[in-house]
């Protein structure tokens, strides 16, 4: 599967999954929006005063709420299980594939390179605290933070590309003054902060900036991002 297909899919299955989740929500379970609702005001009184130990325990009863509201919906299980199948079928399609062995012979035209940059399911995933290799960044995650810093890489003078798929939490992308950005961004809750354009509360939400020296730059990447529920942000550092 292409990158752009791929990506495509998981927006589609994002799209269809936030769908049945309003309307399980709004018309076959209402004790489950309630449920949602306390858990939402609870994360909101508690990050408010999250620095008290008071304000801590309302934060997490909150998302407790929240996580039990969720699980519990028919729309969530569907995801899940659209998942599992999609892994399933990819390690189908290459488990063929699989069995090549990892001997780079340099008669060859292809030869096999393992990635530089790990998936990471949970907890903060960042990039921040030593220096890496560049390669094209096709990546995901499911619940925490991500944070990219393309100061600690170098990139080459061409066009790079980064796809970071992320159920929910915060995406962040530090980007070198030097650097010009193609940003393709989708959302079905969220806040958007990307350099000078601000949104809040965006719902289902598709977005593309660029910024104006793109196609004239020696150095400049396309980013694609994609989530469930959380905060872009995208700044120079």
């Amino acid at each position: 599967m292409s990158k752009k297909a791929g990506y495509d899919f998981w927006q589609l299955l994002l799209i269809i999954a936030g769908v049945f989740l309003l309307i399980e929500f709004i018309f076959l379970d209402v004790g489950l929006l309630f449920l949602t609702a306390l858990g939402a005001f609870g994360l909101y009184i508690g990050k408010r005063s999250y620095q008290s130990t008071t304000g801590k325990t309302i934060f997490w009863g909150g998302a407790f709420f929240v996580f039990i509201a969720i699980i519990n919906t028919f729309a969530i299980r569907f995801f899940i299980f659209i998942i599992i199948i999609y892994f399933i079928w990819n390690w189908y399609q290459n488990k063929g594939k699989n069995n090549v062995s990892r001997y780079i012979d340099i008669t060859e035209e292809t030869i096999y390179e393992d990635r530089v940059i790990k998936n990471k399911w949970f907890g903060k995933y960042h990039t921040t605290e030593e220096a890496f290799a560049w390669q094209d960044l096709n990546i995901q995650s499911a619940v925490g933070d991500v944070v990219i810093d393309l100061n600690n890489t170098m990139l080459p003078r061409e066009e790079s590309v980064m796809i970071i798929r992320h159920l929910v939490g915060n995406i962040s992308i530090i980007v070198p003054y030097d650097v010009e950005v193609t940003i393709d961004h989708a959302v079905v809750f969220g806040d958007i902060d990307v350099f000078d354009h601000q949104e809040k509360n965006s719902f289902n939400r598709t977005l593309q900036l660029q910024t104006k020296g793109y196609h004239s730059a020696p150095q400049r990447i396309k980013i694609y991002t994609q989530m469930l529920a959380g905060k872009l942000e995208v700044r120079r550092g």
